[in-house]
């Protein structure tokens, strides 16, 4: 009898398998595509080094070039393929945490864009957000903070740093207060939303830390929102911070 999963790296692995290969046709679709591009790319070897061995002087030097772009590209294809068939959570996650978070132990999800618009909109700017993941931490929550991709030119617009300085996960948990295993900044021309919502799907004990209700993804995870403790709103009064509905 096979083991349940015990982190959300192994959950999504299985479910993401176990949906691209319910489809006979596509399984055997993808194995074709594999033994095409391998057999692809030993006779290109063989020929480039057929080439090379009857060819002398400046066309040993281009047959190298050759060689070495081809060998690049498909290094690149093969990157890409590999990724592509990884769940997005997994695929765009820089510190590799998400992978490793156990789903017996509850989680914070933080909507970081959302609660530091929130915080600057109070002249607070990172602060509040730093406060509450503090908060959760204390009382046994692992935090998962999500940003968008455009986090690093709002804060630098704010100047929260100077627009020469290099972007890094490292520059983004040290403004915030928070980790470095704990900031997810999701890729360009996608809204954290969608981040958001997949990994309070997988996560049995956990919740959203956002002002903002998702609405346009109600009909698509009627599951995380089938109630009003997925999420938890967060309100700025006289300069405190509060976060609402809130149990320990």
């Amino acid at each position: 009898m096979a083991s349940k999963p015990t982190t959300l790296g192994e959950v999504l692995s299985k479910g993401f398998a176990s949906r691209q290969d319910r489809n006979t046709v596509a399984w055997l679709w993808r194995t074709l595509q594999r033994l095409l591009g391998f057999g692809l790319l030993v006779c290109i070897f063989a020929l480039s080094v057929w080439w090379l061995l009857g060819s002398s002087g400046s066309k040993n030097t281009q047959v190298l070039i050759l060689l070495s772009a081809l060998v690049i590209i498909w290094w690149f294809v093969v990157r890409r393929v590999r990724t592509g068939k990884q769940h997005f959570l997994l695929a765009n996650d820089r510190q590799g945490f998400l992978r490793g978070l156990r789903l017996d132990e509850k989680t914070a999800v933080f909507d970081g864009s959302n609660i530091y618009h929130l915080g600057h909109d109070n002249g607070l700017d990172a602060k509040p957000l730093g406060e509450i993941a503090n908060l959760l931490r204390s009382q046994g929550y692992r935090i998962v903070c999500f940003f968008d991709a455009n986090i690093f030119h709002t804060l630098s617009e704010h100047g929260a740093f100077p627009s020469s300085q290099r972007h890094s996960l490292i520059l983004l948990a040290q403004i915030f207060g928070l980790k470095e295993d704990e900031v997810y900044v999701v890729p360009g021309g996608v809204q954290a939303d969608k981040y958001i919502l997949e990994a309070l799907k997988h996560m049995p004990i956990s919740f959203a830390v956002t002002n903002d209700k998702y609405r346009d993804y109600a009909s698509k995870y009627p599951t995380v929102m089938k109630d009003h403790l997925w999420r938890n709103g967060v309100v700025i009064s006289d300069g405190e911070t509060k976060l609402l509905q809130h149990r320990v």
